[in-house]
């Protein structure tokens, strides 16, 4: 899977992220985020914050791959 097609699919609607054209003022604006990708990768796992937890819904290998792309392209 492409991780910005993921990101497009799951997460565009809540938030903010430039290199995936989304504009969603629900969650944190991603473009501003300082998390490293070890962060970023347990947020998406457990959710927290208002944020609902995505495993189980993606696997491992996407949750990964999504995590690298949002680190790599703010």
């Amino acid at each position: 899977s492409d991780p910005k097609s993921l990101f497009t699919s799951n997460c565009a609607s809540c938030h903010t992220f430039a290199d995936a054209g989304s504009t969603g003022t629900i969650g944190p604006n991603l473009d501003q985020s300082s998390l490293d990708v070890a962060a970023i990768e347990e947020q998406i796992r457990k959710g927290g914050g208002g944020m609902p937890p995505f495993e189980g819904q993606l696997t491992d290998e996407q949750i990964t791959a999504l995590a690298k792309y949002l680190a790599e392209n703010r």
